[in-house]
């Protein structure tokens, strides 16, 4: 029974911390504000969204610049898996820039 009850209350703190969402679904708030969007409001909303997901994928490839250095020399696997992870946020991040362009001139 004990046990029940601090797995229910594990289950409980996991389920309501900032860092682990069960309980909502990001992905289908931005699809439905994607879906919506008619008002310049609307759209400068989507477009700081972008822009915030543009400065996530820059910081993701910094981390991952920073993780590669610490490998040591440039062309060990290690160090190229970093800096191809890199690389790749950084064309997220540029993505999303471009996303948030666009949303920034239909708000206007």
């Amino acid at each position: 029974m004990m046990a029940r009850i601090a797995a229910a209350l594990l289950f409980g703190a996991l389920a309501l911390s900032p860092g682990l969402s069960l309980a909502t679904d990001d992905s289908s708030a931005l699809e439905t504000a994607i879906q919506t969007a008619t008002t310049p409001a609307q759209h400068a909303a989507l477009a700081k969204d972008y822009q915030a997901k543009a400065e996530e994928a820059r910081a993701k490839a910094k981390r991952h610049e920073g993780m590669g250095s610490m490998y040591g020399p440039k062309n060990s696997a290690a160090a190229g898996h970093c800096q191809n992870i890199a690389k790749k946020y950084e064309g997220i991040a540029a993505d999303y820039d471009a996303l948030a362009t666009e949303e920034t001139a239909k708000a206007k």
